[in-house]
């Protein structure tokens, strides 16, 4: 008998479930391997902590008090729930704000787009007399200057 056989059948040993063959072989290889009679050990000292568990008796009330506080928690919830249309409108005020604030942002480019084109004109026409200067970059200094002319 090997340590394996031992560790996949410890169920069935603790259930008396083995052949006698079986158990006394198992009984056996405890004796002659510690390891397998350690883990054995333990297993039951789990197993008669899970049984002491099972006979626990549950307190009669703890189901009655659980449901009750259910009951006030769902109704105190039913209390609290707002009406339908507020619900309803709530989401349809954020996304008329939303589409408002689009339409203004919209607008503001619109109204600043002379000026936005100007800028981008004088940055062309700066990038001009960098390439025909054979100039690498301007300074804030030259920018002005050849802005001015």
């Amino acid at each position: 008998m090997d340590c394996l056989f031992i560790r996949r059948n410890l169920f069935s040993y603790q259930e008396h479930k083995l052949s006698d063959k079986d158990t006394k072989e198992f009984e056996a290889h405890l004796l002659s391997c510690a390891e397998c009679s350690r883990i054995v050990s333990e297993f039951r000292s789990v197993t008669s902590v899970i049984d002491l568990r099972k006979d626990a008796e549950p307190n009669p009330f703890a189901g009655t008090r659980i449901i009750q506080r259910l009951e006030s928690e769902m109704e105190s919830n039913k209390e609290k729930r707002e009406p339908v249309f507020i619900r309803i409108l709530q989401p349809l005020a954020v996304a008329a704000l939303l589409v408002i604030a689009v339409i203004i942002g919209f607008s503001i480019v619109k109204q600043r787009e002379p000026e936005i084109s100007a800028i981008i004109n004088h940055r062309q026409d700066i990038q001009a007399i960098q390439s025909d200067l054979n100039i690498p970059d301007f300074v804030d200094e030259d920018e002005t200057f050849f802005a001015n002319k």
